[in-house]
């Protein structure tokens, strides 16, 4: 009886199964290279899982490498588009606000009724020169005589210092304006502009990494470009803001919201003071997928 501990694929095994058979060719020498082959079939197995496990790992870097490549340009691109616009934005010229003429209304005198009794048009009468000859007095009669005489027929006044007097009175000043306290001015161009701490790159980065894409506005497609207007006061934080040019209403809070949280500006000054000043910034929401 055979050893059933016999390895079949020993050369013991081989010569006891072809023993007075031909071993030149055919199945013996089949059998004689199966060792070989079923060990190079493993060493290039093993060989193909490592190079496709290598092949995985270097594909899945590279893919997240060139996503990191593209991000980088994109924000690069962004950057180099705003601060583009932001310098055609600070030469256009801001219109001068409109000042409105103030005016003055001339109060009304009210005049004494006693003056009006005597400061009346005089009615001239025509008579016969015969008849005026016979009234005229001469000149010390007219001195003695301070009664005051009227051409007309009323009453004259007999205090001529009286009349004076009222007519003293009557004179009144035009009432000077109210002053009001003027607000400090806010310029629109200033010797050194305002300046955002870093400068225009340092800003872009801070945009970029503070905006907040609206949800809504993703998913209805919408982006462009909203220019906010705002006020640098004097210590370099962000007064009033309002949007000079909108696109959609949730782009337009988060243009108000992200220019309202920026940190302290450097602020405008003129002969080295610093003043208030005005301040235009085109915040561009742009989708990647476009």
């Amino acid at each position: 009886m055979a050893n059933r501990n016999v390895d079949l694929t020993s050369q013991d095994w081989r010569n006891l199964v072809f023993a007075d058979k031909n071993k030149e060719f055919g199945a013996y020498q089949l059998r004689k290279e199966s060792d070989k082959r079923h060990n190079l079939a493993a060493i290039f197995t093993l060989i193909g899982l490592v190079v496709i496990f290598i092949l995985i790992i270097a594909l899945s870097r590279w893919s997240d490498y060139r996503a990191e490549q593209q991000a980088i340009a994109l924000q690069e691109q962004r950057e180099k588009m705003m601060a583009a616009q932001l310098a055609e934005q600070n030469d256009e010229p801001e219109p001068e606000p409109e000042i409105e003429e103030q005016k003055f209304e001339q109060p009304e005198i009210e005049v004494p009724e006693e003056v009006l009794a005597t400061v009346q048009v005089t009615q001239i009468a025509i008579v016969d020169a015969d008849k005026v000859k016979n009234e005229v007095m001469d000149m010390d009669a007219q001195k003695e005589d301070n009664t005051a005489r009227g051409v007309v027929t009323q009453e004259g006044s007999d205090d001529a210092d009286k009349f004076k007097a009222v007519q003293e009175q009557v004179i009144v000043k035009e009432p000077e304006p109210e002053v009001k306290p003027k607000e400090e001015e806010i310029f629109v161009a200033v010797e050194q502009q305002a300046e955002f701490p870093g400068g225009t790159a340092a800003m872009m980065k801070w945009l970029s990494n503070n905006v907040r894409y609206p949800e809504s506005a993703q998913q209805n497609d919408i982006q462009g470009r909203v220019i906010v207007k705002f006020v640098v006061e004097k210590d370099g934080s962000i007064g009033h803001a309002e949007i000079l040019k909108g696109v959609d209403r949730d782009l337009d809070r988060e243009a108000i919201r992200v220019v309202k949280k920026m940190p302290r500006w450097q602020p405008g000054k003129n002969n080295g003071v610093a003043v208030r000043s005005y301040f235009n910034l085109p915040v561009v929401f742009r989708l990647q997928n476009q």
